[in-house]
């Protein structure tokens, strides 16, 4: 596994910013091509009273005008390394998968937006419509208003959250090799239900160890598949929740999902892909 395009989304947000230098991180360790691209979203426009539609400001001039800052962007935040610069009109989430899919981009990196509860459900409208078009990994990090420190974008420790399903395998191969070529510990974790009464399962045996014990003889096997040997955390309760406290307790540089939990069908898969990114106290990667 290598990364050899990666895509970054630029808005010129403090967050955008602020997910730079692991754009920078990354680059330079996989020697990855790095393209910048900022979307001019069409003006609003509304009929007058004389039956004429108008819009606001004129899009030639916006997009010159984008094209002169993302272009001070590239000097002033990538200073020394050659990146690729492009301004699209239309809409984002669009421009962006449609870039991606042409391009052969095998990562974007997008800083996620959370402005007002319709947002924060959905972790931002650009993010969720690359999630759901793109067949590349995605790069995801909410806390980043502020700049990290040089040694924070560094992969040192690794959170790989499975499912009890045959396609986490691969998960935990890619996994691997991201740990590998990073020298990083990879941890796995996987979030059991929490039953809401404890009733008596075979053995007799409360259902919650029942689940507990079921779960880690599933990760075994998928250990095997996969040919890792990983330390693995079986816990109770709610998957964004159990992630989080994961990746805290372990200090994690990078949580690692599968896209499966995102694209499946509406439900409580989906709902905790988007918990464990909105509330992740690091960055992660869906694949």
């Amino acid at each position: 596994m290598s990364f050899h395009h990666i895509l970054f989304p630029v808005d010129f947000s403090a967050r955008c910013y602020g997910a730079v230098p692991f754009v920078k991180s990354l680059a330079t360790r996989y020697g990855a091509a790095v393209t910048l691209v900022h979307v001019v979203e069409p003006p609003l426009t509304w009929a007058s009273v004389d039956g004429a539609y108008s819009g606001e400001g004129n899009q030639s001039e916006l997009k010159m005008d984008a094209e002169q800052k993302l272009a001070g962007f590239a000097i002033q935040q990538f200073a020394g390394m050659p990146v690729t610069r492009m301004v699209e009109e239309g809409d984002p989430g669009k421009c962006i998968t449609e870039l991606a899919h042409s391009w052969n981009v095998d990562l974007i990196m997008m800083p996620s937006h959370a402005r007002g509860a319709f947002r924060r459900t959905i972790l931002g409208s650009v993010t969720a419509a690359a999630m759901h078009d793109c067949e590349c990994a995605i790069w995801t990090g909410v806390h980043l208003e502020d700049p990290p420190p040089p040694a924070h974008t560094e992969i040192k420790t690794i959170i790989c959250a499975v499912e009890l399903t045959p396609e986490s395998a691969s998960l935990l191969k890619y996994a691997k090799e991201i740990g590998l070529e990073t020298g990083a510990a990879v941890h796995i974790v996987h979030a059991v239900p929490a039953a809401e009464v404890a009733v008596e399962a075979q053995f007799d045996q409360p259902l919650e160890i029942f689940l507990q014990d079921f779960a880690r003889e599933e990760i075994a096997k998928l250990q095997t598949k996969a040919e890792t040997n990983f330390d693995s955390c079986v816990e109770m309760g709610s998957v964004s929740k159990i992630v989080h406290e994961t990746a805290e307790r372990f200090n994690a540089d990078l949580i690692i999902i599968g896209r499966g939990i995102v694209n499946r069908f509406a439900g409580d898969l989906r709902t905790e892909a988007y918990g464990i990114m909105r509330e992740a106290p690091c960055p992660v990667i869906s694949i």
